[in-house]
Order: structure tokens, then sequence, then C-alpha cells
């Protein structure tokens, strides 16, 4: 599993960590995409993500917002997240999976910045996320 979930009262945290910044935003997405329910099997479709933020912070909140606005509004499932890079201000990648009708088994409203944290940790990077639901 790419992520662990913290205890978060009446929301759902996650706390990711990866060794460069593209994993940690990679992580991060499996880890979305794992708590709604949105994994898939196959493939068939590749969907470009293009996010901008103010400040690194900012970026990660919006990165994962395009991704549950995909899922959750556009119905698209996931097998696979591949990152581009990720800039201060910008994050590129693309989603691998296929459009689908098949239900989520959560639902999450927003990607909030309520104890939102990245750090730089000795192996890397690591990030705590609480996403409200």
């Amino acid at each position: 599993m790419p992520y662990t979930l913290i205890d978060h009262t009446a929301d759902i945290g996650m706390r990711v960590s990866g060794a460069t910044l593209e994993a940690l935003f990679r992580d991060a997405a499996l880890g979305l995409c794992d708590i709604l329910g949105a994994g898939t099997t196959r493939a068939a479709l590749s969907v470009p993500v293009r996010s901008r933020g103010i400040d690194r912070d900012d970026l990660l909140v919006r990165w994962l917002q395009d991704i549950l606005f995909l899922v959750e509004v556009r119905g698209f499932r996931v097998t696979a997240v591949e990152v581009a890079g990720v800039a201060e201000t910008e994050a590129d990648g693309m989603l691998r999976g296929e459009f689908s009708a098949a239900p989520l088994t959560a639902e999450v409203k927003a990607v909030t910045y309520h104890g939102l944290t990245i750090e730089r940790i000795d192996n890397g990077f690591a990030a705590t996320i609480i996403l409200d639901t």
C-alpha cells in the first residue's frame, strides 16, 4: 500500500512518503484512488493531469482534487499513475485506466488544507493529507 491511514475524528487521513516528489504525488494519488475504490485492471486509456498551485502544499491539494474530479465526476477508474514532473507550483502526469460506471466504495467531498504537511525526511518526502468525507 502506498499510504497509511491515520486517525482523524470525522474525516479520513493518510500519510504518504516517497523518495522523490514525483513518487510522493504518485503514491498520494494511488492512495486517494484506493480509498475511493476507483481501481481497475484495464489500462485502455491515458488521461493527462496537469495541476498548478501557488506553492507546493497548494499544488498537492490541487493535484489530488483534479484526480478526484476525474474519478467522481467523469467516472475514470485507475490502474496506474505516472508523474512526469513536480516543480514548486506545477505537476504533470498521466492516469492510466478506463471510464466506467462502476460504483465507488467511498465518497470524498474534497481534499483539504486542514493538517496538510509536506516535509523533507531522511530518505525523501512525506505528506499528511486529510480528506473530507
